[in-house]
Formats: C-alpha cells, structure tokens, sequence
C-alpha cells in the first residue's frame, strides 16, 4: 500500500464503537481513490489489509473475516444468464462484496419475465439482460466491478469468458447450453453451482471436475424445460438463487462446495429439503 494512502486513510476513516473496527464512508474513499488514481475495487482492497471495513461492506463483519472480504474482493466470476435465477444471483454476490462478475446473457426483457426477474422492469423491456444487470450493480454495489457480455455463450465464445475465473454460476435456462458450460468449465478445472425452477419447486447443485453432480441429471438435451409445463414463480427463484449464492461464496471463502455430487431439492408446496448424492 503506498504511504500516502495509508497516511490519508488514517486521517479520513472513523470508528464503529459497536462493532470495534475503523470504517471509511463510501464518498470518502471515492474521493481517495481518485486522487490516488485508484479503481474503486482497489481502494477498497486496500482499506480492507489496513483494517479499515467501508462502509457498505461493514454489515458483513462478523458474518466475514476481514481476510474473507478481501478473498472476495479479489475474486471473479462468470455468471452465465441474468434472467431470473441469475438476476438475484447478481444481486447476492455484488452486495456481498465479490470483486468482478462478469455477467454473460444475449437476450432481452419482456413482458413475460416481470413475473419473477429482478432485473425486469417495464422501463427495461427491449433492453439486454447483462447491460441492465451491470448498470444496476454500479448503482447498488460500486466498490465491485460488474461487466456486462451481451452475448450467448457458446463452444466458440466460452474459452475467452472463461479467462481468470474461480468459479462459474450456471444461470440458463434449458439443458443443451448448460451442458456445453459445465463441459467447458471442468476441462479447465473451475468448479460449476447451478440451479433450476419448475414451479414451487428449487433445485440447486455444484460439481467440480473430480466430482460430477447436477449436470448428471441431464440427459437429452432436447428434452423440454420443465418450466415451460409447470410455470417459474417468484419464490422458488428467488430460494433458488439464495442457495446458489451461498455456495458460491461458499467456495470463493473457503475453497469448498457443500453440494458437489450432490443436489439439494426444495418444494415449497409442501414445504419440504432434501439433499441426494448425485454420483
């Protein structure tokens, strides 16, 4: 850390009596960083090794150990789709305080999504899922960085998306693109959570390339998506996504995926979870 820095942190930050750490407000270090000429994500980093928590990222302690915040400062994601799974899961992640997510859809709103996408707005109809997506983390979470692909993926695109990514955040829809992901994924050794909604039902699981798991599920890829039979409703996608959230930055805290070989069903009709072993 430079020392000029260091020596105006110290003079800007604050205390929190009841929570025993020094803080710094998010216009503060906005303002540091650009006479430091500093990205905000940096700054924060920064702040975080200094033992200064920013301010939005300070309801995290004690949940998260300052070493675990910058784990997650310094990560990077690609979460592929920001409809309605991969919209809250956005959402989780970036208020969490995961550095980079680079977010990966080509399609666009409608009508038919403000049933259940957080993303969707009728302001936003016509508009790209990613591009909305992106705008809306620089507002809610600026201290990340958020970069929108507007764009399918695919075979040919997938080698470059993955390019420096921990972990990959399965948001598709349907069974033929999630497998080409998950292939692409495990051949370069980065671990895959996924997630699913037909109905009041959630379905979330995570592999890794020595332990398979929920893509075993899958075997036509022509087969139907069960939501278009059932329906997607709000709830289930939004547990959904919670799950995925978690373990992800499960993973990216403690290197380890509780549901690897493993996928954990919700029905929220009944009001029942179980986990089975997948392998």
């Amino acid at each position: 850390m430079s020392s000029s820095f260091s020596r105006e942190l110290v003079r800007i930050c604050g205390y929190d009596g009841q929570r025993k750490v020094r803080t710094v407000t998010l216009s503060e270090l906005k303002s540091l960083c650009a006479r430091e000429g500093l990205p905000l994500r940096e700054g924060a980093l920064r702040c975080v090794a200094h033992g200064v928590a920013p301010v939005p990222l300070l309801k995290c302690l004690h949940g998260v150990e300052p070493q675990g915040q910058a784990r997650l400062l310094e990560s990077s994601v690609l979460l592929v789709g920001a409809g309605g799974l991969g919209g809250y899961v956005l959402e989780l992640l970036a208020r969490f305080g995961v550095g980079r997510i680079d977010v990966a859809d080509g399609d666009v709103f409608e009508e038919s999504n403000l049933n259940r996408q957080l993303l969707a707005s009728v302001d936003d109809l016509g508009r790209n899922k990613a591009r909305v997506g992106a705008e809306r983390a620089a507002r809610i979470a600026p201290l990340v960085e958020v970069r929108a692909l507007e764009m399918f993926v695919d075979r040919d695109n997938l080698p470059q998306a993955l390019q420096g990514v921990d972990v990959v955040v399965d948001a598709l829809g349907g069974i033929a693109p999630r497998m080409a992901l998950h292939d692409a994924a495990l051949e370069r050794g980065i671990p895959v959570v996924a997630g699913a909604v037909a109905g009041w039902t959630a379905v979330v699981g995570s592999e890794t390339a020595e332990k398979r798991g929920i893509s075993l599920m899958w075997g036509d890829a022509a087969a139907p998506d069960a939501e278009h039979a059932l329906g997607s409703l709000a709830p289930a996608v939004s547990l959904a996504a919670a799950l995925m959230a978690a373990e992800t930055s499960r993973y990216l805290l403690h290197g380890e995926l509780a549901l690897a070989g493993r996928m954990l069903h919700a029905d929220l009709n009944s009001f029942s979870f179980e986990i089975y072993d997948v392998e």
